[in-house]
């Protein structure tokens, strides 16, 4: 995602005051915008390597009758809401449905970062288990729980992020759930790496286009230069 693309819909006050600079405080606005956008268009990009469902309904129809294809299919969160087995309220972020031998379901909270606050946490763990149980006594699928941490291979780091409450039987990272979609985790990777430089880029030369910050900088350049 590019921090130039971006066209915040808040204004900068918050950070104008930070700074006492408006020009700054529009530019944090700016970045700010891209770090929350940041986490949608990951789920865009996963999405658009799997095989989607539009109507969850009419899916489970043809599970149940055996009409549909063994394979990988996968619900967003507003076709979730659509469906009359959904429990109302709570809408996780992604349901995997695996059709084979044996259907299972995976019930998922994609997170691109991994350290949340306590409460926040146990909303998430409790909606979680109540959907699963709910949802899941509602389809011919085996239902399962997670929460995935997708910038994070390590499930120790990722459990003390998530302050302890969820074991990690229940914690994906992202690599395993793309292992789950079959689909590239080092290529997703990549893609969103490649917009750092720009943004960096792109970052400083605003940044200096600032009176107030070249003016800084200038006398911090030649502060250093002194030694």
């Amino acid at each position: 995602m590019k921090i130039e693309n971006m066209k915040p819909k808040t204004t900068s006050g918050a950070y104008e005051r930070v700074f006492g600079n408006k020009e700054v405080g529009d530019l944090i606005t700016q970045i700010q915008a891209t770090v929350i956008s940041n986490g949608t268009e990951l789920e865009r990009m996963i999405l658009s390597l799997c095989t989607q469902i539009d109507d969850v309904d009419s899916f489970i129809t043809s599970v149940t009758h055996a009409e549909q294809a063994n394979g990988i299919y996968v619900a967003t969160k507003k076709v979730i809401k659509k469906s009359v087995h959904t429990v109302p309220g709570i809408e996780p972020d992604i349901i995997i449905f695996i059709v084979e031998q044996n259907r299972i379901c995976k019930i998922i909270e994609l997170k691109d970062g991994y350290m949340f606050d306590t409460k926040k946490v146990k909303g998430e763990k409790q909606n979680l288990e109540l959907f699963t149980e709910k949802f899941g006594s509602k389809i011919p699928f085996v239902a399962e729980w997670y929460i995935c941490c997708f910038n994070e291979n390590d499930k120790t780091i990722i459990r003390e992020g998530l302050k302890n409450e969820f074991d990690e039987t229940h914690i994906l990272t992202g690599r395993e759930f793309c292992s789950i979609l079959q689909i590239d985790y080092d290529e997703i990777i990549r893609q969103r790496h490649a917009d750092c430089k720009q943004n960096l880029q792109y970052f400083i030369k605003e940044l200096m286009t600032i009176d107030e910050v070249a003016e800084l900088a200038s006398t911090y350049t030649r502060k250093r230069d002194l030694f």
